[in-house]
């Protein structure tokens, strides 16, 4: 929601007061509302938004150009695949008038009565007398797509999804946008089968009331709160209300259904004796358990609480700008972690466009713009925003100026400067370690790591699972002008496996850990994001000493079978490699058989009984004749007590029987141990 910092102001005021009151609003018996379950959005979606870098001034030609460079500069590839026009498409007025609509002098929509006389709507009554469609203004004019004449929206989506990607458009649940261009309330079927018929595959939908401030007959003053039906309609209804009528515009006209995005988390907090009383967020079961304070009515903030019944993401914070305060602990960050039961496929908790990569649009920043509330990301500070929203499961679009310089070149106050994105910026967008943890498909989002940090500046960690028994945890350096070295433990974070292998997904910098995680230096507004894995826990090999030969196939090889390198025919001293499995091949044949010392010796099936020996370090595996206590021929044979494979690790030299590569003829040998390496985990194949 963008709003004048002026209705900002009162509204965040009337927020203060409200919360402060006391007791609770009166609401009937819950009746069951089930969590909106429309099949779209069960990940986080992933793309752009044009407000951020291209405001009201967004343009057909820069779509175009955005889409061009998303496309074919691997973001789209990446998962990125949603562009979306905000607030400014569309004239001032509908299809049915021929100029703007007129407005009270609070800037809210006049409303009538029933004789057309104007009403100031703050008692809920008032008629809006506009009507007919929403039109594409000058920046969008209609083009011509297989012979046939469209308008400029509807031929941004086709040429969206030409491209094999998805377009997004913006609205509001109110009379007017936050740009004072008409507003969906009151006009939702319309709307949304047009932009069901445009194509629009994904809707920003906004709330934004202007109005006078409303004093009840409580004496209580309310401040900003609309007009007419956005008083007698919370939030929650006029969200579903369309949300209902976009999935029956995808019905009647064979289309997919739209996700739709809940874009404001209003600072506004209705007015309850105004709210009518069948409104669907009286008798919301999540509403009601939550309880609504004094002087706030149902339906509104927080949006944590009540979004994903009625659509699929779910904005639970305020503007973000390009300070990166906006998303660490004291802003979107400490709020996401408060609404962990909103998230799930189909619902997501959204943190706001990112500003990852985003250039000054105002000037030329530092030279002719010095302000500070201009000032662009670092490097480390955009994979800051991309890594808490990752781990908070949060939807990825960008608010970036997703094109090349030249296209994105600007002229002011005699500079001229590029909004561009940096081929660094594009890298910290890209990286699929990231993306994976955002996309994962157990939808759990991050819970914070011990306590809540006691000053702005001091250190947050979290910790999120994932699907495949993973664990990522992200350690955030939240001092703007200093280096910090937080830490935790496997204990701390409730891990209970002996050891955890991990990668830490910026530097790519590879480890293993029983007990501490972390401890070095991370930059000024920095990060550190490590994916762990519990090491394999492995008891005793049945195979070892049950008097059977047995074929063995390393991972990744395609069943492939251990064998004498030249079979049966070939003298002692020569290597082991892997070849198709034949059941027969006595070549394929291994005992394993336990030596007075405990160790085994593995011998083949061939008339000289070959023992499988390691060397002196990294390199082949062969076959040499039976010498006892010959550590070389020794080996340590564990199975995998969850996979049932076997590890196979060599006492002379401490390493592990491995395959040099997954074709036929790939010799046997022995590397450093890697739980995570395919080779060095045997299946049994007879």
């Amino acid at each position: 929601m963008r709003v004048s910092l002026t209705r900002l102001a009162s509204a965040l005021a009337a927020l203060t007061l409200a919360s402060s009151g006391l007791g609770a609003l009166t609401m009937a018996t819950a009746t069951p509302a089930a969590a909106l379950d429309n099949g779209v959005a069960l990940t986080p979606p992933m793309g752009w938004n044009s407000w951020n870098s291209l405001g009201t001034n967004v343009s057909e030609q820069q779509v175009k150009q955005t889409i061009d460079f998303m496309s074919g500069n691997g973001l789209v590839a990446a998962g990125y695949n949603t562009v979306t026009i905000d607030d400014g498409w569309s004239l001032g007025y509908r299809s049915g008038q021929s100029a703007p609509f007129a407005r009270n002098a609070d800037g809210g929509m006049q409303l009538y009565d029933a004789g057309g006389n104007p009403v100031a709507g703050i008692d809920g009554t008032g008629n809006d007398v506009t009507s007919g469609h929403l039109v594409p203004n000058a920046n969008f004019p209609s083009q011509t797509v297989n012979g046939q004449t469209v308008n400029g929206i509807q031929y941004l989506a086709w040429y969206a999804h030409s491209k094999g990607m998805k377009f997004g458009l913006y609205g509001t649940d109110t009379y007017e946008t936050c740009q004072m261009h008409p507003g969906s309330l009151g006009h939702e079927s319309t709307d949304a089968s047009d932009f069901v018929s445009w194509g629009v595959d994904f809707v920003k939908y906004d709330d934004c009331p202007y109005g006078p401030q409303i004093v009840g007959p409580d004496g209580h003053n309310y401040y900003t709160q609309g007009e007419g039906k956005e008083l007698t309609q919370s939030m929650y209804a006029r969200v579903q209300t369309f949300q209902r009528a976009l999935d029956a515009a995808s019905a009647a006209q064979g289309r997919p259904k739209v996700v739709l995005s809940v874009s404001a988390q209003p600072v506004h907090t209705g007015v309850p004796y105004l709210l009518n009383a069948n409104d669907p967020a009286r008798t919301d079961p999540k509403i009601l358990a939550a309880g609504t304070p004094q002087y706030q009515a149902p339906g509104y903030a927080p949006t944590g609480v009540w979004c994903g019944q009625v659509a699929n993401l779910c904005r639970i914070g305020g503007d973000r700008g390009s300070d990166l305060g906006g998303v660490l602990y004291g802003q979107q960050l400490g709020t996401a972690l408060q609404y962990p039961g909103n998230v799930r496929p189909g619902s997501w908790n959204d943190m706001d466009m990112m500003f990852a990569g985003w250039q000054d649009v105002y000037g030329d920043y530092g030279v002719t713009d010095t302000c500070s509330c201009h000032k662009p990301f670092t490097d480390d500070e955009s994979r800051t925003e991309v890594s808490i929203l990752s781990m908070m499961a949060a939807p990825l679009i960008s608010g970036a100026d997703l094109r090349s310089a030249a296209d994105s070149q600007q002229t002011a106050n005699g500079a001229t400067w590029s909004t561009g994105i940096t081929s660094s910026a594009l890298a910290v967008y890209k990286n699929a370690d990231v993306i994976a943890v955002d996309q994962d498909t157990k939808a759990q989002p991050a819970t914070l790591v011990g306590n809540p940090p006691a000053s702005a500046t001091a250190p947050v960690i979290l910790q999120r699972p994932l699907a495949n028994g993973d664990t990522a945890v992200l350690m955030v350096n939240q001092d703007p002008g200093n280096w910090a070295m937080p830490s935790t433990t496997l204990a701390q974070l409730g891990l209970t496996a002996a050891s955890y292998s991990y990668r830490e997904i910026w530097s790519g910098a590879t480890g293993s850990t029983n007990g501490t995680l972390g401890g070095n230096w991370i930059p000024a507004h920095g990060v550190a994001m490590y994916r762990l894995t519990p090491a394999p826990a492995y008891g005793p090999a049945a195979v070892v000493n049950d008097g059977r030969y047995h074929a063995i196939s390393a991972g990744g090889t395609n069943n492939q079978a251990l064998e004498v390198q030249g079979g049966c025919t070939a003298n002692l001293g020569g290597n082991s490699d892997i070849n198709a499995y034949q059941s027969t091949n006595p070549a394929q044949q291994w005992t394993f058989t336990t030596n007075p010392d405990g160790t085994v010796r593995i011998t083949d099936n061939c008339p000289a009984h070959g023992i499988l020996a390691g060397g002196g370090g990294v390199g082949t595996a062969y076959l040499l004749g039976y010498s006892a206590g010959n550590p070389w021929q020794e080996w340590k044979v564990q199975q995998n007590t969850g996979t049932g494979t076997l590890s196979i690790t060599n006492v002379g030299n401490g390493l592990t029987l491995d395959v040099s590569g997954t074709t036929a003829g790939s010799n046997g040998m022995t590397n450093p141990a890697n739980s995570t390496a395919p080779g060095q985990n045997w299946t049994l194949l007879s």
